[in-house]
């Protein structure tokens, strides 16, 4: 028994290994495409792309896992099938559920690692990847200076006509020189809303870089040129002469770029959202938040009371005709008509009174319904602690079994089943996210929409495989095609 064992995992960790591995590097290929305009052009070092695919790939397993562990245990025990082993195995009396036993001990090391990632290094490398990733989209694209082509920056755009092969000197070099101009302000006059994108032109024959290795300053020395520069646009009305042109022989040129080196931002700035928190820091902000929820609702409380007050007495009601046959003395109308003005003003003050009221109230709605979408979202990231572990445990145990029933190895019909059976599983997961997200569905039944719509699948396909079941034999339904046909 000991020895079937071994060879039934040994036959499921290899098939298991390589489609994780593979679907990994596939989700990894696609997640360069989507981000290849933020990565290319900036000088940034492989060390710093291979960091962030680390941190990316924490992303994709909670996709490549369960479709891994779909697919290998239909291989395992399709191939299982194929070679009549399982049915040697049954006919020595063991049942499928006993064939799956130490498997079922993998999954259960699989799941709880799953646990544990979800839980504790995912969204560590999520807000790491998050954090990186900003760093990288707010690296300016390197210089790199190529023939005939404007490289254009904030404050300056640069042009050469040849360069030569080490790449540090250069011929016909067009200058457009910004940095004036952006420093300056001129009352309505603007950058911006001057047409013109320049402040003063610089043209060379030939050009060297002075100290290449200087990531900081880009520094030019010129031969032969001129400079065309503008006055203060304050005095170009009053000027007879807009501008001037003066030639040099030899001159030097710099410009700072700092911001196009990558520079890594301090992580403790960034504010973790609910997603980037384990089930322990979910638990003390929900906590925390129902606390101040009872704090808000005690205060509103104490402000109805004493804005709205009101007095209970035990003094009977009079019979009505008692009251009516009560000789009470006129009304004096002069008396009335001189509290009216008082009346008015209690009645301004009941009215304001009732409008601070009515704005406390919706106040209180307000945040009440942003606690409540917020708790929400807990609620939604504590549920997904825990479904990518049952995933695994589900979809193993729909997997075997139909591999059983199946009967075939390799990479043909198991590929194909499982990638069918794992979009459903991804479709249901992904709607049900999205519905509890969107306040739609309750965070648990949303989350778990995909377990309660495939368990009960696995289980009959589990129950079906154990009785050898026909349910997936094209062979059986071709004969019993042929009977009913012949009947006729």
């Amino acid at each position: 028994m000991k020895r079937i064992g071994w060879i039934i995992i040994k036959s499921f960790t290899g098939p298991f290994l390589l489609n994780f591995i593979i679907w990994m590097i596939i989700l990894d290929m696609q997640f360069l495409w989507l981000y290849v305009d933020d990565l290319m052009g900036k000088g940034l070092d492989w060390i710093i792309i291979l960091e962030l695919l680390f941190y990316a790939s924490a992303n994709w397993v909670p996709m490549a896992l369960p479709l891994s562990v779909l697919l290998a245990s239909i291989m395992t025990f399709g191939s299982l099938g194929e070679k009549n082993e399982l049915i040697a195995m049954k006919a020595g009396g063991m049942s499928l559920i006993k064939i799956m036993r130490p498997l079922i001990i993998v999954i259960f090391f699989i799941s709880a690692f799953a646990f544990y990632f979800t839980n504790n290094l995912w969204p560590v490398a999520n807000f790491k990847m998050r954090v990186l990733l900003k760093d990288i989209q707010n690296t300016k694209v390197a210089l790199v200076l190529q023939p005939g082509v404007f490289f254009k920056s904030d404050f300056f755009s640069i042009r050469v006509g040849e360069k030569s092969k080490d790449g540090n000197k250069f011929e016909d070099i067009l200058i457009y020189d910004r940095t004036n101009m952006k420093k300056q302000t001129l009352g309505a006059w603007s950058y911006k809303n001057d047409p013109r994108d320049y402040k003063r032109v610089i043209r060379a024959q030939k050009g060297s870089l002075i100290d290449p290795e200087n990531k900081s300053k880009f520094q030019l020395k010129l031969e032969n040129g001129y400079v065309v520069q503008e006055w203060d646009a304050k005095s170009i009305k009053d000027s007879e002469v807009p501008f001037m042109r003066y030639f040099f022989k030899n001159s030097t040129i710099s410009f700072d770029i700092n911001s196009f080196e990558f520079e890594r931002s301090n992580e403790e700035t960034y504010q973790k959202e609910q997603y980037l928190l384990n089930l322990n820091q979910i638990h003390l902000l929900n906590d925390s938040v129902n606390d101040e929820r009872e704090i808000r609702f005690d205060k509103i409380k104490v402000l109805l009371e004493k804005s709205i007050p009101y007095k209970r007495d035990s003094i009977p009601i009079k019979p009505l005709d008692s009251i009516l046959a009560y000789n009470s003395k006129p009304i004096d109308l002069i008396t009335l008509k001189q509290n009216k003005s008082g009346q008015k003003t209690d009645y301004k003050k009941a009215l304001k009174e009732i409008d601070k009221i009515i704005n406390h109230v919706n106040i209180v709605k307000s945040k009440e319904k942003t606690t409540s979408n917020y708790i929400n979202d807990l609620n939604v990231e504590w549920n997904r602690k825990f479904t990518l572990s049952y995933a695994v445990f589900m979809l193993f145990f729909l997997g075997a079994p139909l591999g059983a029933i199946v009967k075939k190895g390799g990479l043909g019909w198991p590929v194909i089943t499982a990638i069918l059976i794992f979009l459903v599983y991804f479709i249901l997961t992904r709607a049900g996210e999205e519905m509890a997200v969107n306040y739609t569905l309750n965070p648990a039944f949303g989350m778990w929409l995909s377990a309660l719509c495939i368990t009960p699948l696995s289980i009959f396909i589990f129950f079906k495989a154990n009785n050898d079941s026909k349910l997936f034999d094209i062979e059986w339904y071709r004969k019993l095609y042929q009977k009913l046909f012949k009947s006729k």
